[in-house]
């Protein structure tokens, strides 16, 4: 299954959102050296009951706008 996420670091808090068909990702990780990607990665395991090798960023490793392949 694909996903696309928004994602928003240094967040407040961590949290899974949908909006309108839209999933947003809230993680407090910043946006460096990866923190926020496997931050989003380890909360998208948990919310799908996955493990976290099963989730893996496909499209938009720089950009806001991500796509994750869950397996």
């Amino acid at each position: 299954m694909e996903l696309r996420v928004h994602v928003h670091a240094r967040a407040n808090r961590n949290e899974i959102v949908e909006v309108g068909g839209d999933t947003h990702v809230y993680v407090t990780a910043p946006p460096l050296e990866n923190k926020a990607n496997r931050a989003v990665q380890e909360m998208l395991a948990k919310h799908y009951n996955v493990s976290k090798s099963r989730v893996t960023l496909t499209r938009g490793a720089k950009s806001p706008i991500k796509t994750f392949e869950i397996k």
